[in-house]
């Protein structure tokens, strides 16, 4: 009985620490179903990569001054113009948002609050990935930096994709 015990304890222990796998374009992502992005991903053997430079906010309003606060937004806004913006290039050479497997993601401090919008990128992440329309969670660093290039400017995006 005792052994029986330590048996089913240790395959509770693995079932634990597998977290949950998902797969993709023969992508195998792992990591905790609650959260919002995976662990770590294999990619197979042979299977074409797109890489990205990182991008950054692109102006919601042309015609205003640079250094005018609203010309690009805030953390959010940025996020979800350049993501859109990385869901066009990929659609351009033949792949989808579902297709990315990795992120890198620079986050500077918002200029009006002084803070580091992290809730603002999650929830603009959180409209493209992890949704029923796309399940994936691609593996992803965010980090906190200093600033940018422009200081008006709060976010960079970089991201990986593979061809199915």
């Amino acid at each position: 009985m005792q052994k029986l015990r330590i048996i089913i304890g240790l395959v509770g222990a693995v079932l634990c620490f597998n977290f949950g796998k998902t797969q993709a374009q023969g992508v195998e992502f792992s990591g905790s179903p609650t959260s919002i992005i995976s662990n770590s991903a294999i990619i197979p053997e042979g299977k074409k990569l797109f890489y990205t430079s990182g991008l950054t906010a692109f102006a919601t309003d042309a015609s205003l001054p640079e250094g005018d606060y609203a010309k690009y937004g805030d953390t959010k806004t940025q996020a979800l113009g350049i993501l859109k913006k990385l869901k066009e290039m990929l659609e351009e050479k033949g792949l989808k948002m579902s297709n990315v497997f990795a992120m890198k993601v620079f986050i500077a401090p918002d200029i009006k609050t002084k803070a580091y919008d992290f809730d603002g990128w999650n929830a603009a992440y959180k409209m493209y990935f992890g949704t029923p329309e796309n399940p994936i969670k691609p593996v992803r660093a965010t980090l906190g930096i200093s600033t940018l290039v422009n200081a008006n400017k709060f976010i960079e995006i970089e991201l990986i994709a593979v061809y199915p």
